[in-house]
């Protein structure tokens, strides 16, 4: 092979190992589970089949940056910021997505895997109008953990509102128990 065809391909070889890496850092994932609503919580005792679809996870310039917003600006700002932010959507019974603002991943120490999700929740006109105390806790959070087989269990955080605490989150939950997700499987 000549130097100049050698270059060519090493150059070639670079970038489709590069386009690689890029693009499994933004793999698309698939989870699917069973919301189990207990009795005494604010949404109706029951189950509904869930699937959570994460197009990409957020990035860490992206975390600091909602992290200075609610640190410096407070809530009402983070979830101003966190309206035009998608990652994804997250799908109860056969309603349609709502989008998931923010979502990481990080490994845990039994070789499995914790997924974190932020949402801006919607809040209903009922809540607006009533002025309801629910509307102190404007966003949703998600909590999967996850085994090596991508098997788990999570919670869901219907009305909860957010802190932080040093460089820790701090997630208030408004009814005394947050909603299950079970059977939690990645696709």
């Amino acid at each position: 092979m000549k130097r100049s065809n050698l270059a060519r391909f090493r150059t070639t070889l670079i970038a489709l190992a590069a386009l690689a890496l890029s693009t499994a850092a933004f793999a698309e994932t698939l989870f699917t589970a069973n919301l189990v609503a207990p009795a005494g919580t604010f949404a109706r005792s029951g189950t509904a089949p869930v699937v959570i679809h994460i197009d990409h996870y957020s990035e860490d310039a992206q975390i600091n940056k909602l992290a200075g917003i609610l640190q410096q600006k407070g809530a009402n700002a983070l979830r101003d910021a966190l309206w035009d932010q998608e990652v994804g959507y997250i799908r109860v019974g056969g309603g349609l997505g709502y989008p998931i603002a923010a979502a990481r991943s990080r490994p845990d120490d039994n070789g499995g895997q914790i997924i974190r999700m932020m949402i801006d929740r919607p809040i209903s006109q009922r809540e607006v109008i009533d002025n309801s105390r629910t509307m102190d806790y404007p966003f949703a959070f998600v909590e999967i953990k996850l085994d090596g087989k991508g098997q788990g269990t999570g919670e869901l955080y219907q009305a909860a509102k957010v802190s932080l605490n040093g460089d820790t989150l701090k997630v208030d939950n408004y009814s005394p128990q947050p909603l299950k997700l079970l059977a939690v499987r990645k696709r």
